[in-house]
This record gives structure tokens, sequence and C-alpha cells, in this order.
């Protein structure tokens, strides 16, 4: 099967990719194409906005989109990468006559979210709903594996203090590799269409917990406290001042709400007939 990974190289993508190359073709449209290695049955893309292009010179079976943002920057926009693109992505896949469309979105997309990256992840939900084409939405909670962003950072930060804030809030990662065989399922099961997926582990924690976790993984030993949040919003003018702010303003909107899975949609035990321990990776 022919399949067009947009987003192929980012964390979640590129697992997605090692995996479906072992059975079909992939087409995989990058920025940068010496993030992937060669393979006979792997054709790099090169990227471009007009992504209905792409779709119509690669007519692929298939199209899993992986493209999306955590913090915007410069004309790198939630409403661009999360709308705007999708819209293109739809346009090429109706032409080509593609058969079905695999959406990473996020747990907690709301159309009327305070946060821009949530109203905009469920404003492209909505783009795929209404375009005629099977589809399969999924919405993960924050997923555990290797090459998370979340190491990285706290491997930064322990490095400039020996205090890591956490938020309160409660989140239920996910492990990347229920991720990646729930995209895998999606793609060969003919049957699994038209529905939104919760994708989230079997434990619920706290901000504080997950970060323990993360230091413990790579190595840092640092005394995680938890701050209410109304601390953040205190530090916001301070934060802006950083190259990388480590917390925006849309993402303490975000934390308004527990990152869980509500349990009104089916999940990837419904899927894979079992969950992974998130923290085992």
């Amino acid at each position: 099967m022919k399949v067009l990974i947009t987003g192929g190289t980012g964390f979640v993508g590129s697992h997605i990719v090692e995996e479906l190359e072992k059975e079909h073709y992939l087409f995989l449209t990058v920025r940068n194409p010496y993030k992937i290695s060669p393979s006979q049955r792997v054709k790099i893309i090169p990227f471009s906005e007009e992504i209905d292009e792409i779709v119509l010179q690669t007519k692929p079976d298939t199209i899993v989109n992986c493209l999306g943002i955590l913090n915007e920057k410069g004309n790198s926009t939630f409403k661009k990468v999360h709308v705007e693109y999708v819209e293109r992505l739809i346009e090429g896949a109706k032409k080509v006559k593609v058969k079905k469309i695999i959406h990473m979105s996020a747990l907690g997309a709301d159309i009327n979210s305070k946060s821009r990256y949530a109203k905009t992840k469920a404003e492209g939900e909505q783009i795929i709903k209404n375009s005629g084409i099977d589809y399969i939405i999924l919405r993960p909670s924050i997923i555990l594996g290797k090459g998370q962003k979340l190491f990285e950072d706290l491997k930064k930060f322990s490095k400039l203090t020996p205090i890591i804030l956490a938020p309160q809030g409660k989140v239920q990662p996910v492990h990347i590799i229920d991720v990646v065989d729930t995209v895998r399922k999606s793609i060969e099961n003919e049957n699994l269409k038209n529905m939104v997926i919760e994708l989230c582990g079997n434990r619920i924690v706290s901000y504080k917990e997950l970060f323990e976790f993360a230091l413990s993984y790579i190595g840092k030993k640092r005394i995680v406290i938890q701050i209410p949040s109304l601390f953040f919003w205190f530090m916001l003018p301070v934060f802006r001042l950083f190259p990388e702010p480590p917390v925006t303003e849309d993402q303490l909107h975000l934390l308004e709400k527990d990152n869980v899975c509500s349990g009104k949609f089916p999940s990837q035990k419904d899927i894979l007939g079992k969950v992974r321990n998130p923290f085992r990776i």
C-alpha cells in the first residue's frame, strides 16, 4: 500500500515511519531530508506548503498526517499547521480519491478552548470529518518514548537549576508503541473508519510524578516541586524573555483541564486488545 506521511521526521512520525516501512511503500514530505535514513521503501518528497500538490504527485492510498506544533514561531502558527495544511491535504486527497486519512490530533481538542492549540486541533478534526473521506482521528495524551521532547527539555533545565517546578494537574501518558500500532491497525483494517480514538495509558499521574519519571529516565536527580498554576501566570513576563519560553500563555490555558481520557470514545485497548505500560520505555 502507498502511504503518504506528513511530519515523518518528528518524534511520533519517525516511529511510525520505522514501523510502516516494513510492509508499505512510503512517501515522506520533509523539510530536512538528512533526518531520514535511505530505504528502498521510502521516497523523500521536499516539503511544500502546497501540500495538495504533493498529494496529487504521489497519489497515495492512505495519508497519515502527523503535522503539528506545540509552540508558534514566526510564520509557523497553529492556524497554518493545524487548519490550513489539513485543508490542503483534503483538497488533494479528494482529487486522487485517497481511501483513508489517519490524523494525529490531541487529547483535549476543543473548538471552544481558550488555547489556540486545542482550538485549531479541533478545527482540523472538523475539516476531516466533513471531507467525505474515511478517517481515523487519534487523540493521544502525552506520548512517552525515545525522542520525547520532555526528556530533552528537562535535561536542559536540570543543568541550570537543582529544582524543577511542575504545574498542578493530571496527565495519562501513552506508550509510543501503542500509538504506532494503532496507526498501523487503522491502515490495514478496512473496517476501522470514521471514528475518534483516545490514546491513554493505564495510569493517571500528576505532572510532578511525570517529571520525576522523566528525570529518572535521563539519569538526573533533581527536586520536583508542584506549584499552583497561578504562579506560572505571574511568571509569564519573565518566561517571554527566553528564546524558548519554558511555559507559554497558550500552554497555561491547556493546563486548566486534566489531560486524561474522557472514556467517551474507543481507546487503543479496543483496537489492540491491550494497553502497554508507558513508563517502560
